[in-house]
């Protein structure tokens, strides 16, 4: 396991951007609101000090809740200056690979991992990676109140959305972690609503996700005596009712089935691949199963993408969890 963030951590990351006067911000590909809040963020407080900042993110943009922010983002990274001083900074991941840019498209230049992903490379110069953090969001609150700062109201607002994205809506903050919810407190008294909040991530769903959630729900099937549960979507499925997904929802309500320990979702692609979502509500790792395919993420929610068709995939990854569950 790898420790919570420590004084001294966090004293070295603030003394790096102290030390830098340009910033090139990267999150991992099909991000979530973790992932660009945390960017969002961090650039605004950095901005707020005198800093140049480059927000960069490769998409897509295929959550609801963060579609608004793409026109804040640059999808090519800029060249930097001549006389910069600049630091490449990546969150919520740890890999270059996973931001979806290409290492020639990076800027040579030191570098800065902030993630809270037990799995990961150890690229970066200098790393704050806490697998005990709930989100990556906040870290970067911890950064700015570490630093002397608060956080304005739109910066605590975005830090929440991150938050309860990452915790469902704090339904996965671990017993006895009292601290993620004293942090989350300060964010509402800085003007966070969390019913604005919850409003923004459970609403404005297409009709056609709901078709799909309805498709993928009806071929839920039990494996393992009812431990697993797993369904599928296809390509097809994909083109005609859209590609908003509401994963939330649907990891919830298989979860719910009297019995699950483990609900697995396998999604064909268009490139002979299959993206796998795996989410547990017991002490099964989920993130263990994922690095079998080259993934991660966290204990109880995690994924991966492995090239074969959904037969395959789904006859690998059941031999895999019947070595867990059987």
């Amino acid at each position: 396991m790898i420790p919570r963030t420590s004084d001294s951590d966090i004293t070295a990351i603030l003394n790096t951007f102290q030390s830098h006067d340009t910033f090139y911000i990267l999150g991992h590909e099909e991000p979530d609101a973790d992932c660009l809040g945390s960017q969002r963020v961090l650039g605004s407080w950095l901005s707020r000090r005198g800093k140049k900042v480059h927000l960069c993110s490769a998409g897509p943009w295929k959550r609801p809740e963060i579609a608004d922010w793409e026109k804040l983002f640059c999808s090519r990274i800029p060249e930097p200056e001549a006389g910069e001083n600049p630091l490449l900074v990546i969150l919520d991941c740890s890999a270059p690979d996973r931001t979806g840019f290409p290492d020639s498209a990076l800027p040579k230049a030191d570098s800065c991992v902030i993630d809270h992903h037990a799995a990961g490379s150890d690229f970066g110069d200098i790393r704050l990676v806490d697998s005990l953090s709930p989100s990556t969001t906040l870290l970067i609150q911890k950064l700015i109140e570490a630093a002397g700062d608060e956080p304005t109201k739109e910066e605590a607002e975005i830090l929440f959305l991150g938050f309860c994205t990452d915790t469902g809506f704090f339904r996965h903050v671990e017993p006895g972690r009292s601290e993620p919810l004293e942090a989350v407190a300060r964010l509402v008294e800085a003007g966070a609503s969390p019913s604005e909040t919850f409003r923004l991530l459970a609403g404005g769903r297409s009709m056609g996700s709901r078709k799909l959630l309805g498709r993928v729900l009806e071929r839920a099937e039990p494996y393992f005596g009812g431990r697993l549960v797993l369904s599928w979507e296809t390509w097809r499925d994909w083109k005609e009712l859209g590609s908003e997904r509401d994963s939330d929802i649907l990891y919830q309500m298989l979860l719910s089935i009297s019995g699950v320990e483990a609900a697995a979702v396998i999604r064909e692609q268009n490139d002979g691949t299959c993206a796998i979502g795996l989410r547990s509500i017991t002490s099964l790792d989920v993130s263990d199963i994922a690095r079998f395919f080259g993934g991660g993420g966290h204990k109880k929610a995690a994924g991966c993408t492995t090239s074969g068709d959904l037969q395959d995939v789904t006859e690998h990854l059941l031999q895999i969890f019947a070595d867990r569950l059987d």
